[in-house]
């Protein structure tokens, strides 16, 4: 009987040293949530989490904001640490989970920046984020309060869905909490982001007829709004309304204005509302000067363009990288490369320095004309534009060499190559 077992075990069955001594290692969606819980220096875990040796997914990501849902403060510090991420970006279900976390926490104010931040990077908010926000602060165990209607109406408003934004004012209502100004300004606002100014402006003498406050935002808005759909008149007319009715315009009032008056209506006549604005003791601000060197340039008023540049440091306000995109895209598209070059010269070295776009307009200059100096001269901002820091899509660089290699510029394409190859984005089918 014994004769007939095997003499050795089977290797299924045998333990090796290893099985016997160490446990599994966990998952690794917990492991990355016990270093998140047992962190306690910002840069230190900033440094772990972007490690080129995690590869960021979705269902990663949500899994451990899952498994930080009775650590909020913790998952919201992870979510926005992994916001920074060289190269991973969230995915809309992400936010939807940590704006769950933040009404859960009632921190209102960190879900309503993480809904700004999901619509600036055009992830949403969706019908399902609202959703979520709508079960945990009005139907939740939580007492809604003004601040949360707000948030939920704001929301409908940023997606054109103004019928429900309406919706969640009249419950606000009806469970005995009276709308304040910001509720107000924000239907307003939602209104006209959707086109509808008619339903805008009944809402406007709705309010006047009920003696609501009205303060420079909701004037601004209205401004902004009407003039935006090309009625001009009637933004004109709220703007003169508003000093009658005893608010002052702010500075932001007087952008609005100019804005809708440089795209709808002439440049001459924003203007006009500038020099009133400086009279009557106003302190124009980037915003204002970069509207309106945008109007200047869009009628190719360029040297007029470059004055205001040069009153806004007189001003004691210093253009920003958006101020010489503008000059230099439209110097370069008006074929006046050199004035853009020349521009791109004073912006990097003085105190603001040229951004990606700030290069990419430059490179895509240099190909209109054709010629060899202006080729080397998109082969040198290459190597500048990758020394800032900035990596050039496959597009451009390709483009760039191939531009060298027409004009008989072989030697210097071949420099960029080489050095193409210490940057770690070599296209592999470009030969020389």
């Amino acid at each position: 009987m014994f004769n007939s077992l095997p003499r050795t075990i089977p290797r299924p069955y045998l333990l090796t040293r290893h099985h016997l001594t160490t446990a599994p290692p966990p998952p690794q969606d917990t492991a990355l949530a016990n270093l998140i819980l047992t962190s306690t220096n910002h840069r230190t875990l900033a440094q772990a989490l972007h490690s080129p040796s995690i590869q960021w997914t979705q269902a990663l990501v949500n899994s451990i904001l899952k498994r930080l849902w009775n650590h909020g403060p913790k998952a919201l510090q992870f979510f926005k640490v992994l916001d920074h991420h060289p190269s991973y970006c969230h995915h809309p279900s992400s936010y939807d989970h940590a704006i769950d976390i933040s009404a859960r926490l009632r921190d209102f104010r960190s879900a309503w920046a993480l809904l700004v931040r999901m619509r600036s990077r055009r992830l949403g908010p969706s019908p399902r984020t609202f959703a979520v926000l709508a079960e945990r602060t009005l139907r939740g165990r939580f007492k809604a309060d003004c601040v949360s209607y707000n948030i939920i109406a704001n929301g409908w408003c940023l997606i054109k869905r103004t019928p429900k934004a309406l919706e969640v004012l009249k419950e606000m209502v009806q469970r005995g909490l009276s709308p304040n100004l910001t509720t107000y300004n924000i239907m307003l606002k939602g209104y006209l982001r959707a086109g509808q100014t008619k339903e805008a402006w009944d809402f406007l003498l709705e309010m006047k007829r009920r003696k609501c406050e009205i303060d420079v935002v909701t004037y601004t808005t209205m401004v902004h709004g009407f003039g935006v759909v090309g009625e001009i008149k009637k933004a004109r007319k709220i703007f003169d309304e508003m000093t009658m009715e005893g608010v002052l315009p702010s500075v932001a009032t007087f952008n609005a204005l100019i804005q809708v008056l440089c795209k709808k209506d002439s440049v001459e006549n924003a203007l006009l509302v500038f020099e009133d604005m400086v009279k009557k003791g106003y302190v124009p601000n980037t915003i204002t000067y970069n509207l309106l060197i945008r109007g200047l340039c869009h009628t190719g008023e360029m040297q007029r363009a470059m004055e205001f540049m040069g009153r806004m440091k007189e001003d004691e306000c210093e253009p920003n990288v958006q101020t010489y995109n503008l000059v230099i895209r439209y110097s370069c598209d008006a074929g006046d490369i050199e004035r853009g070059l020349d521009v791109f010269e004073k912006m990097d070295s003085g105190n603001c320095l040229p951004n990606l776009d700030t290069f990419n307009i430059l490179i895509g200059a240099m190909f209109v004309r054709k010629k060899s100096d202006d080729l080397l001269m998109a082969g040198k901002l290459l190597i500048k534009m990758v020394d800032r820091g900035f990596l050039p899509r496959k597009f451009t660089f390709n483009q760039v060499l191939n531009g060298l290699l027409l004009t008989g510029n072989q030697g210097f394409a071949k420099e960029i190559l080489r050095l193409q190859s210490r940057w770690g984005h070599l296209p592999r089918q470009f030969k020389l």
